[in-house]
């Protein structure tokens, strides 16, 4: 894993102005899982991704990248209490997201499985909804296709925006 992503992690912590075990109880994490994240000893999690992005508005772009803003939207960082139940529905459509993806492409499930360093059966399982996506996976989906990867993850008008 970068790094800057962990370095990222405490720089959006730190924005909070709360400990690891506060930022965790936010998050809805337990806290030493959330020091392993931290220090780089656990991969992050697509929950730790939904949670960040969620419950404390990280600009998802920012946090996988470094570049733009750290936070989407200065609104979700006013300190109010954000919940969007929406997002687990708008989730299990990331299935058919990527299923679109992969078809514009004229992929097999093999070649996408190769794309993103994994093995066909958990590509499958994606592709179900059976396994949410890792960050690995995102970040490979990013290096490999021009997508938006909150778009991609939670839907919208243009969530796919392919290379040619």
């Amino acid at each position: 894993m970068d790094i800057n992503f962990y370095n990222r992690l405490i720089e959006i912590r730190k924005a909070y102005k709360q400990s690891g075990y506060s930022f965790a109880k936010k998050l809805g994490i337990p806290q030493p899982t959330y020091l392993r994240y931290e220090i780089g000893e656990q991969k992050p999690s697509a929950r730790l991704i939904e949670a960040l992005v969620m419950v404390c508005g990280v600009n998802i772009h920012w946090l996988f990248t470094g570049e733009g803003q750290m936070f989407a939207d200065f609104e979700k960082n006013s300190g109010k209490r954000h919940y969007d139940t929406s997002v687990e529905s708008r989730l299990e459509g990331f299935g058919a997201r990527l299923c679109e993806l992969q078809s514009l492409h004229n992929f097999l499930d093999r070649e996408m499985s190769v794309l993103l360093k994994i093995t066909e059966a958990e590509y499958l399982e994606l592709v179900a909804n059976k396994q949410k996506p890792s960050l690995e996976v995102l970040n490979r989906l990013k290096e490999n296709f021009k997508v938006d990867v909150d778009e991609l993850l939670y839907g919208g008008a243009d969530a796919v925006e392919f290379l040619q």
